[in-house]
């Protein structure tokens, strides 16, 4: 946690440097003011109100006493006035680094390989921007500044004890320095429950996420049981982790207060009366009152500062996640050469392709494929068979172990990836669409189109029928990834926006495995038109769908079985025959 708490300052001063100076003095004159002020008390019993008894001129009294009162009030605004700077001052820095922070993270976010949200759950990485960020935010806001006003006040109220009385001085020092270590080897002792508490925050985030996206497949296999009980148990990790954190934080409050009541004022309450009485070490009652007042005020800062404690170990907790996640490695780009769509003939060949996402697990064995420009190559195969990581390879989300994969005779990986992947227009199995109009939708990968084009994309994917029919038509404002459309409808919207990006190359995976048999034979049309003169691969389930391709590719456990036209492959009464006959 020292590193985490080491980069997090260094992310607060280097760039909010004048806040967190300002801060610094306002929490200083604060903690200042508020001891000078209890520390003035023994001037003021002493010299202006015990004389005050025995004068016969009690108007220049009253007068003097009256001046000294003043003084007191200005002690006492000072530190108002520090309190509101500091309020201003802290809230500039910690909303500036929250949207560092959160902005820094997004950045990093959209360098992230493709393997990266392959292997974390979408729970898990929104915890990041909420819970954890939000605990750094209470630690900038509150637990840096009263963990620094604690040791200033605590320091300054002892250089008064000792101007006070040096002898009952050092045993206050003594006291707190018995009650502060008991306090940190307590807190030391919690440390790995704080971290346990934000994996587990972290993973029933996650687990919250899955099954609120899934609602429907739990309510048809009737599995609400089954997740009440794996909630409850991740329910009941995060709460005893939280409650053994806690319990610490509880121990350590208790400890403090006790101390307070018992030690900082009974006991020095005792020692000051029998060193007034005994006329010792020049103790009087006014410095008898500021002492108790200053030594009880002491354990004032003590506690509040135990009790940030937990806080700051839960946010150093959140912060070794965050930059942990900013710590990834983003996604290597070897390529050097730029290419533009226009320069594309569209000629794919895929030679000794060998693929495992993890070491030791082959997926992929010595694919070789060749797509001349303009043809639609099919891809058919079982589920696991390596159809959809054929598509990850050519978008380059993963690299091959070995082989080439070449686009007009050139290496792919010679390609930047941004300009290979604008040369890719893909309709993916799974439909998703952003918030916003059905325009702003269809124009996502290609920004700069009219309205005129994106409604002729959504033409000739015939997508054009259903959105008329809206109220607003192209106008409709989609949310929550399209909830209230159909999900044929949601896929013909995903095929438009591939229409729009007019893209040379074209991949299809599954892209009609959510569309009825009616609102299939309607866009097959739009999509026949939209392959001529591009080259496309096709994944589809729907063997008829495929039956005009100039090549069709059976794959099983990621190696190529057969390969031929429909015609071809029917007559050889093998796997694409069995296949296709079921």
């Amino acid at each position: 946690m020292k590193d985490s708490l080491k980069r997090l300052l260094k992310y607060i001063t280097e760039r909010y440097s004048f806040f967190f100076s300002v801060t610094i003095i306002c929490v200083v004159v604060s903690a200042l003011s508020s001891v000078a002020a209890y520390a003035y008390l023994s001037l003021l019993v002493d010299r202006y109100i015990t004389p005050l008894i025995d004068m016969e001129d009690k108007a220049s009294g009253f007068a003097a006493l009256l001046k000294a009162l003043i003084v007191l009030i200005f002690i006492f605004l000072s530190g108002v006035l520090a309190q509101f700077i500091q309020a201003r001052s802290v809230a500039r820095m910690t909303h500036g680094t929250m949207y560092d922070l959160r902005k820094d993270i997004f950045d990093r976010m959209e360098h992230f390989p493709a393997k990266y949200f392959d292997t974390h759950s979408k729970g898990e990485i929104m915890s990041v921007y909420t819970n954890d960020t939000d605990a750094i935010r209470q630690m900038i806001s509150q637990g840096i500044p009263n963990i620094i006003s604690a040791v200033i006040t605590v320091v300054a109220i002892l250089a008064a004890l000792l101007y006070l009385n040096i002898p009952l001085a050092l045993l206050s020092v003594l006291m707190v320095g018995l009650v502060m270590g008991v306090s940190m080897k307590i807190v030391g002792s919690a440390r790995s429950s704080y971290s346990e508490q934000q994996e587990n925050l972290a993973s029933l985030n996650g687990y919250v996420e899955e099954i609120f996206s899934g609602q429907k497949v739990v309510k048809v296999f009737h599995r609400e049981d089954k997740c009440l009980e794996e909630f409850r148990e991740k329910n009941e990790a995060l709460r005893k982790s939280a409650f053994k954190a806690s319990k610490y934080t509880g121990i350590v409050s208790a400890v403090n207060m006790q101390a307070g009541n018992i030690v900082f004022y009974f006991l020095f309450a005792l020692l000051c009366s029998i060193f007034v009485i005994n006329g010792w070490g020049n103790m009087t009652i006014g410095k008898t009152i500021a002492f108790l007042s200053l030594s009880k005020t002491m354990n004032v800062p003590v506690v509040l500062a135990s009790g940030q404690i937990y806080s700051c170990v839960t946010a150093l907790a959140g912060a070794k996640r965050i930059f942990g996640m900013m710590d990834e490695e983003c996604e290597e780009d070897s390529g050097k050469k730029a290419i533009l769509p226009g320069d594309v003939r569209g000629r794919v060949e895929l030679q000794n392709v060998n693929f495992s996402y993890v070491p030791g697990t082959q997926i992929l064995y010595d694919i070789n494929i060749t797509a001349e420009s303009g043809q639609k190559i099919a891809i058919v195969g079982s589920t696991g068979s390596g159809k959809t990581t054929i598509t990850n390879l050519l978008n380059r989300f993963y690299d091959l172990d070995s082989g080439r994969i070449l686009l007009d005779g050139t290496d792919i990986r010679e390609y930047r990836k941004e300009d290979l992947r604008r040369l890719i227009g893909i309709v993916l199995q799974d439909t998703h669409l952003f918030t916003g109009s059905i325009l702003d939708n269809i124009r996502y990968g290609n920004p700069l189109l009219t309205d005129r084009e994106c409604m002729e994309a959504a033409e000739k994917a015939r997508a054009d029928d259903f959105i008329l029919r809206l109220p607003d038509g192209y106008d409709t404002v989609l949310c929550r990834d399209a909830e209230n459309l159909a999900e044929g409808q949601r896929q013909l919207l995903n095929i438009a926006r591939a229409v729009a990006a007019n893209a040379p190359i074209l991949i299809l995976d599954e892209a009609t495995s959510s569309v009825d048999p009616g609102t299939e034979k309607l866009i097959q049309e739009g999509m026949d038109n939209l392959m001529k003169g591009r080259t496309s691969f096709v994944i589809a389930h729907r063997l008829s769908t495929i039956k005009n391709s100039n090549l069709i590719i059976v794959l099983d456990h990621g190696r190529i079985l057969e390969s031929g036209s429909h015609e071809e492959l029917m007559s050889k009464k093998g796997a694409y025959y069995s296949l296709y006959s079921i």
